[in-house]
């Protein structure tokens, strides 16, 4: 092989690695042990890293994530808990969006832009025995491995969820405090309502992931996304009521685009019982 081919096949190998890594994310917050898996190696997450398609995350007994992709969707990922994010697309000028997000194990809250109010649009959060879709919502997915079940519970807008096998093919809609449940190889139960108590525990317990002060090394690396999450899935403003049922700690849209999302001190934890 001549040295001109080698480059060429060096040139070719480049362009195909790059156009692979396709960044469709931003971790915007993280507090204990995080990590992002990529090429069979795992590397400690930090505020401000890129997420790419493919990526797995995971965090530890202490550790929560939180991520910002690109179609302003933004995944909140708790204690003991791993997802890959498999697939991505974000077409604005097509009007083509889609992801799918595999939950492996653990609890994950998931607050979906409006791009995916548009028709033909799909957001998918699939566990080993559930898939949840969703438009224009927020809600949480956690699998348990023990008892291999899926768990899913409506934050806002409404949930369709059926099994992971495709020879059930029975949809249930979960609204907002209902839940669900999907054990392997069954239909999801009828959902229900959840109790005031557990369902104000599950969600304002996933509010740790907080806007505040996350230095300046984190401050050089700004989020360029979430610009268009609803305004029904941000918190209330400074002014306004705190601790409202179903928001999250995303201020406004400036907030989401212009900083990165800070941990503070102190603030409990994503949900999930110890």
């Amino acid at each position: 092989m001549t040295h001109k081919h080698c480059l060429l096949l060096a040139a070719l190998s480049f362009v195909a690695t790059e156009a692979a890594a396709e960044n469709v994310g931003t971790v915007a917050a993280v507090r204990g042990a995080a990590d992002i898996g990529r090429g069979g190696a795992w590397t400690a997450a930090a505020v401000g890293t890129p997420v790419q398609l493919g990526d797995a995350l995971r965090t530890g007994a202490d550790g929560e994530m939180r991520v910002v992709f690109r179609d302003d969707s933004v995944v909140d990922l708790s204690t003991n808990s791993q997802l890959v994010v498999d697939e991505q697309v974000f077409d604005p000028s097509a009007g083509r969006f889609s992801s799918l997000i595999k939950l492996i194990g653990g609890k994950a809250r998931a607050l979906v832009s409006d791009y995916y109010k548009t028709s033909g649009a799909s957001y998918e959060v699939e566990t080993p025995t559930a898939v949840a879709g969703v438009r224009g919502t927020s809600f949480i997915v956690a699998y348990n491995a023990d008892s291999d079940s899926t768990e899913v519970i409506g934050i806002h807008g409404q949930i369709q969820v059926r099994s992971l096998s495709e020879r059930i093919g029975e949809t249930v809609y979960v609204s907002a405090q209902e839940t669900t449940t999907v054990v392997r190889d069954q239909a999801p139960s009828a959902p229900q309502p959840m109790d005031e108590q557990r369902f104000r525990y599950e969600t304002e317990g996933m509010q740790a992931l907080s806007v505040g002060n996350v230095g300046a090394g984190a401050a050089s690396r700004p989020i360029g996304a979430g610009a268009s999450v609803p305004a029904q899935e941000r918190a209330p403003s400074s002014s306004g009521a705190a601790g409202q049922v179903g928001r999250d700690q995303l201020k406004n849209a400036g907030d989401v685009a212009g900083q990165p999302l800070g941990v503070g001190e102190n603030k409990g934890n994503l949900g999930v019982p110890r």
